[in-house]
């Protein structure tokens, strides 16, 4: 197959245990560029925190970012594509959530600055406010009953704490039209419960993309290796599943590439996109 577009999520794919991105990614991702190939970043981070490692790798052209609730285009930060959470959901869900003893945190983002706006009226959270202090100079503290109004254009909302405690606090968004998640450990050390619009997902970023730049699914490649993975790993026309990624997510995909600690994408845009056989996955497997 001659593929043309390469979507890599960050964390526990792009990125190694401790954060950093190999010189043997970097260099596969701009030989692939040099055969014409599209790559792409597609990740649960803002533009805040994906930005930095699309300059390393060298990608421009539209990042997916907020798990597929938004596009922009990098280097200039343009929106391309944008599906915000419905105003009145979010505020239903954000007082629901608070009457479990969770705060939410409104993430917008645009052209102009990315925000996070959170509601001063339930109990603190050790857990927020190690998210919030990352970003201090974002954060906007609006009451409970403000939240939606504050923040209309919100892409997601966001609420932090150990897996089983968010766990058990979704049969509050019983009903509710939107989507959710729960990541048992994100970004920040922690469990993320993630609030979006229906149509938001990672997978349907790709096939936005893939339309706009005029290339069929079936010749995009999806690489990833948590459950926001998924969408794009079932929706790509060859999905890729990291060694380090769960068995579920591994059984989704239509190959398992090694781990991200052992230059797993790397070696997968080695094999499918740049034809060196002699880069063979070492941990891999075909699943279909």
């Amino acid at each position: 197959m001659n593929y043309r577009l390469v979507a890599l999520d960050l964390d526990g794919t792009s990125l190694t245990s401790d954060g950093k991105i190999t010189r043997r990614l970097s260099r596969a991702v701009r030989e692939a560029q040099a055969r014409g190939v599209v790559v792409t970043l597609a990740t649960a981070r803002r533009w805040t925190g994906a930005t930095p490692y699309a300059r390393v790798l060298g990608v421009e052209g539209a990042l997916i970012l907020y798990d597929g609730a938004m596009a922009r285009a990098y280097p200039g930060g343009a929106v391309e594509m944008a599906r915000p959470l419905d105003a009145r959901l979010a505020q239903r869900a954000a007082e629901a959530l608070a009457a479990r003893g969770l705060r939410v945190v409104a993430q917008v983002g645009g052209p102009d600055a990315e925000r996070l706006f959170v509601s001063d009226t339930a109990g603190d959270s050790p857990w927020i406010d190690a998210y919030l202090a990352n970003f201090p100079q974002q954060v906007t503290r609006v009451a409970l009953s403000d939240l939606a109004s504050a923040a209309p254009e919100a892409l997601r909302l966001v609420s932090f704490g150990p897996e089983a405690m968010l766990r058990a606090s979704l049969d509050a968004l019983d009903g509710l039209e939107a989507g959710w998640q729960v990541l048992p450990q994100g970004s920040y050390g922690v469990g993320e419960l993630t609030i979006f619009a229906r149509e938001a997902s990672k997978g349907a970023g790709l096939r936005w993309l893939a339309a706009d730049l005029g290339i069929s699914m079936a010749q995009t490649i999806a690489i990833g290796d948590h459950v926001n993975d998924l969408s794009m790993l079932r929706a790509a026309g060859l999905g890729v599943a990291m060694g380090n990624a769960d068995p579920e997510i591994q059984a989704a995909a239509n190959a398992v590439t090694a781990s991200n600690d052992e230059d797993g994408a790397a070696l997968a845009i080695e094999r499918y996109i740049l034809d060196n056989d002699s880069a063979a996955i070492a941990a891999e497997e075909e699943t279909a």
